[in-house]
């Protein structure tokens, strides 16, 4: 392989041997290859690789080893010279190893996965696949709706995974002589796991072959998310990644409930951090991989309760080091401003705030529960605070959308740009339905709807520098979020077309998606429809925790206008996941940092 490396692009992709990455040795241990399906710098980014790459190696009976699907380049090569994707600790082919552990972060990502099992020498298939192939295993965020890429799966992690991955590594161990689908059986009984050649899927809904496998498959939670914690040493990349600092996550799961956010529902409840646990294993990581940044991860990271007391008590250790505090967005109010105020000392950068739409009656159908006054103001303080750089997400084509809407975000862009912001920018992406929100019911605008609405808001490039999402892009993501099991008949002949890495904009083929639809005899535009209530939808034997009633009713009320809080603070919205899943919101709000925070 060393041969073909000067003739592709970043080679130090391929090469391993990174710091803090884990090499063992034996002849019994388990072999599992741990893969993203996109290129390593972006996959060396990933939080969950991270973590499963921790938890499984500190087993003295597993190694856990990296692969990533390379670019087009080294794709073309490994075909020309038949040589099958190999991980990078110790160049073994993905098909001599126990199993295979592919992450599914999001759907445009789907022809790649199929690209790692054909340059892997594995059957694309799991119904194909002997007695001698690796386990493949799915896991991520879009297990919560796996039809459109099951087929390629023998079994699919739902939830989180930090105790399933060892369930499911133990089991994959015990089981080892035994034949495929007896272990498939034994793995269906971990609670989180779905098997899909042991479920059949007819007119759109999907039914276990017998009465002893689980219906729903109900998502595995891990209640403490402090009994695991984070990757101490994690592995120093050789290419600089996408996200290239260290990481921390402070906490899981939000309950804001807006209602068009998937990671917003499917991860409830909110789990909590212990501040001063996250203060030692911060400094320990830091002093373990020498960067001289640490971002805290989470969904809505300024809503961690102990957010203020963890930076005062983090500020003196960081900026005797030099050491720069990230967060990925800043809350649209005034302590937002203020904690982004404390961290700018270490360095500057831009803020970033996501109204999602320009008019309150639009905020309150998604139900943002951010005001015109709020945004306003937010910004106010930020310029006062020496901010002159900002960026503004929003949507478009979101239900009940108005001409109006549009014109609000033009007024809102133009309003806060008058303020005195130098570097004002602006990203608009399409709205796409996502299962196990209560948007999942609603219709998606076609690609010439969403061009039509983008040259009504190009008036805002008047006042900022104005970014668009290519809307046939989210024309494909919404088919593959809300596409049954048949979906993976067109990812697989896109595939076999040529197509990968569709989520890259330079890439992606509109025309390849359509003629593959057209092959399979499917009509793509029958996706975007809006869904009745009473209808089955391709991922309702999977159970994430909220009940389909609070879905409809909160679809209900996003058309009337109303709001609901956010149950941290206030009262229980019944969405059901406390309930059926027996776990609660774990707020660990400490106030004042402690002394001697320094040392």
């Amino acid at each position: 392989m060393s041969a073909v490396l000067p003739f592709v692009k970043k080679p130090a992709r391929y090469i391993g041997g990174e710091y803090n990455a884990v090499f063992k040795e034996g002849e019994d241990l388990l072999r599992i290859a741990l893969v993203f399906p996109d290129v390593y710098e972006i996959g060396m980014s990933n939080h969950g690789l991270s973590i499963l790459y921790h938890i499984l190696n500190s087993l003295d009976w597993v190694w856990a080893e990296r692969a990533f699907l390379p670019w087009i380049d080294m794709i073309e090569l490994m075909k020309a010279r038949g040589v099958p994707l190999f991980t990078l600790e110790s160049r073994t082919p993905l098909k001599d190893l126990d199993a295979i552990g592919i992450s599914l972060e999001y759907e445009l990502s789907y022809t790649n996965v199929l690209e790692v099992l054909r340059r892997s020498q594995i059957p694309v298939k799991a119904e194909d696949r002997k007695d001698s192939h690796p386990l493949v295993i799915g896991g991520g965020p879009l297990a919560s709706n796996p039809e459109p890429i099951a087929p390629a799966f023998d079994a699919i992690l739902v939830g989180d995974g930090e105790e399933a991955s060892i369930e499911i590594a133990r089991t994959i161990y015990k089981t080892r002589g035994m034949a495929r689908e007896e272990r498939l059986r034994e793995l269906s009984k971990i609670k989180g796991v779905y098997v899909p050649i042991l479920y059949r899927e007819e007119g759109g809904v999907v039914r276990p072959i017998d009465e002893t496998l689980p219906f729903p498959v109900e998502k595995r939670i891990l209640k403490d998310i402090d009994s695991f914690p984070p990757p101490l040493r994690p592995v120093i990349p050789s290419v600089e990644s996408v996200h290239d600092r260290a990481v921390v996550e402070v906490m899981r799961g939000c309950t804001r409930g807006c209602r068009f956010c998937h990671a917003g529902m499917v991860y409830r409840p909110v789990r909590e951090r212990d501040p001063d646990s996250l203060r030692r294993w911060i400094l320990e990581i830091l002093e373990n991989t020498g960067y001289e940044e640490i971002s805290f991860l989470s969904l809505s990271t300024m809503d961690y309760s102990s957010l203020e007391y963890l930076v005062e008590s983090l500020m003196p250790y960081l900026s005797s080091r030099k050491i720069a505090l990230s967060i990925p967005s800043t809350r649209v109010d005034e302590f937002g401003v203020e904690i982004a105020r404390q961290i700018a000392g270490l360095r500057r950068t831009g803020l970033t705030f996501a109204p999602e739409a320009g008019t309150q009656r639009l905020r309150d159908v998604i139900n943002k529960n951010v005001t015109d006054e709020d945004i306003i103001g937010t910004a106010q303080s930020a310029l006062k605070a020496g901010w002159r750089r900002i960026k503004l997400y929003f949507m478009m084509g979101l239900p009940t959308e108005e001409d109006e809407d549009l014109e609000g975000i033009v007024d809102l862009v133009r309003r806060i740009k008058n303020l005195g912001f130098k570097d004002l920018r602006v990203s608009v992406s399409v709205f796409v339905p996502k299962p196990h929100t209560p948007f999942q019911f609603a219709r998606q605008i076609t690609p010439e709807e969403a061009f039509e609405k983008q040259r009504r808001l190009r008036k805002a490039r008047r006042f900022a520098r104005v970014d668009f999402h290519d809307p046939r892009m989210s024309f494909v993501e919404g088919i593959l979020s809300r596409g049954g099991r048949e979906i993976f008949r067109v990812v697989d002949r896109v595939n076999r077309m040529g197509g990968v890495f569709d989520e890259w904009s330079e890439v992606f083929s509109f025309e390849r998606w359509l003629e593959a639809f057209s092959m399979e005899g499917l009509d793509p535009f029958q996706y975007l429809r809006e869904r009745s209530f009473d209808e089955s939808l391709p991922w309702d034997h999977i159970y994430v925790g909220i009940d389909k009633k609070f879905l409809v009713e909160d679809y209900l009320r996003a058309f009337r206008g109303e709001t609901i809080p956010d149950c941290r603070w206030d009262k229980c919205s019944l969405c059901g996941v406390c309930f059926k899943l027996g776990a609660r919101n774990v707020l660990k709000f400490k106030k004042e940092a402690p002394r001697g925070a320094s040392s």
